[in-house]
């Protein structure tokens, strides 16, 4: 990394609301406190052992996470429910992933610029904001399919803003970083898995718009914890960090196009762009997957589709303990998952190229797509710890910003992929472009230490 760094290297995981000015603990009772811009900029270790405040910027992450996994899970298990009440196609519903891929595309270029104008906590704020305006409007089950799809731009910005600033909070932890990691990407899973279920509950019933009290109540809770939790969080204090934290010749708040131009930020973008995309193809369309082509019932192919998104969540959970007390570092940790990941794919794509609609059959299904899901769940945590790890500290929230905005535009783009090739080849090839785009998975996480150069020490 070129540059050299300064003698008072200003830890920018304190970018979200902990820092420590000199490399010297700072105790609860003994924050620093500097001057910038006329304001007193509060500094503090992001340890939440010995700040209560940063217990609270970890609650209210937690809780806004759970918004993403309902909100990538929802239209998948509503596809059904979605083309029946406004009499539209599958590819029309697959729509929804592209406004959706809009709204991240415009996270990743303002990000940045909106925590330089409102710090972390406007940001979270205006974020919150968002979802509880978008679901207020799902909730009340709007009367044309085009006001539904809108609704999928904003909360696309809102949910790259959140995703931004959580993934920077927690993988910049002093303490239990990787199994924070793990716990926060885990709810992520444990809420898409009972989205299927619940889904497919309001829908028996015909209310399938009342799904939307449960991402409504979660933006809310959030909206509350966020003003106190991120109170020191200003704009002030971010343009002071970054100011503190860039390496020389380097701009405090680099460009856009500078930012995507270097390697470690191209890469972890690629990989998340092919990671997240798997992940919610999967997730999004397989319950279609089982009634088309499988002919499952509804309630019993729901459970399957949970199967996944539990699988995801356990590996979030359990493996995130596993990688420091296993494996040599992050990167490596992730090689062995991507490839176990892989190896549950190719039996999940064998097996469904056998007939069959037992019981049994759907059980070996579940289990294949379970086992996938575990490997795959610790795969984002890890990209997040390395990204953090290889990146200048004052490109750590503008840097991971852009890359899991970017990256979560896969997360629209290739399941409207995927909705448009089984349109027109057919749903059996789905299990097919699965194992595709997590092979690919693989192969980026391979060429990351031949890209990133002068890191070897952390691969």
């Amino acid at each position: 990394m070129s540059g050299n760094k300064r003698d008072d290297s200003i830890e920018l995981e304190e970018l979200l609301g902990a820092e420590n000015h000199s490399n010297e603990s700072v105790s609860p009772e003994n924050n620093e406190l500097v001057e910038y811009k006329g304001e007193n900029i509060n500094l503090y270790p992001l340890n939440y052992q010995k700040e209560p405040i940063v217990k609270w910027q970890m609650a209210a992450c937690l809780t806004l996470f759970l918004v993403l996994g309902l909100n990538d899970e929802c239209n998948g298990a509503l596809v059904p429910a979605l083309t029946t009440y406004y009499e539209v196609t599958k590819v029309q519903v697959a729509n929804l992933f592209v406004i959706q891929f809009m709204g991240y595309g415009i996270a990743s270029l303002l990000t940045q610029k909106i925590h330089t104008l409102v710090g972390a906590r406007g940001a979270m704020m205006t974020a919150a904001g968002l979802c509880m305006v978008c679901y207020t409007i799902l909730l009340l089950r709007p009367p044309w399919f085009i006001m539904y799809v809108s609704c999928f731009l904003p909360l696309g910005l809102a949910i790259g803003i959140l995703d931004s600033v959580c993934n920077v909070l927690f993988g910049n932890l002093e303490v239990h970083k990787n199994e924070w990691m793990g716990v926060l990407h885990g709810l992520y899973g444990a809420a898409a898995m009972v989205t299927a279920p619940i889904v497919s509950y309001f829908v028996k019933y015909s209310h399938w718009n009342f799904f939307f009290l449960l991402p409504l109540t979660c933006a809310f809770l959030g909206l509350l914890l966020v003003p106190y939790a991120f109170k020191f969080e200003t704009a002030n204090k971010y343009n002071y960090l970054c100011e503190m934290g860039r390496e020389e010749g380097e701009d405090t708040h680099p460009s856009f196009l500078s930012l995507v131009r270097r390697p470690a930020i191209f890469m972890y973008a690629l990989y998340m762009f092919v990671y997240l995309g798997s992940e919610v193809s999967t997730g999004a369309w397989i319950f279609t997957y089982l009634l088309d082509v499988k002919k499952g019932n509804v309630i019993p192919m729901s459970y399957v589709t949970a199967a996944f998104w539990m699988g995801l969540t356990v590996g979030r959970m359990v493996l995130g303990f596993v990688t420091k007390r296993c494996f040599k570092n992050e990167y490596r940790a992730s090689a062995f998952y991507a490839g176990m990941c892989w190896m549950s794919y190719t039996v999940f794509l064998l097996i469904t190229y056998l007939p069959g609609s037992s019981t049994l059959y759907f059980i070996a299904v579940g289990a294949a797509i379970f086992t996938g899901g575990v490997f795959m769940g610790p795969l984002f945590p890890n990209a997040s710890v390395v990204a953090l790890q290889v990146l200048p500290k004052n490109m750590h929230v503008s840097g991971v910003g852009i890359a899991v905005a970017l990256g979560g535009c896969g997360s629209a783009i290739l399941p409207y992929s995927v909705g448009i090739i089984t349109h027109l080849a057919g749903f059996v090839c789905f299990p097919f472009l699965c194992w595709v785009m997590v092979g690919t998975v693989y192969f980026v996480w391979f060429l990351y230490p031949r890209v990133i150069k002068g890191q070897m020490e952390l691969f």
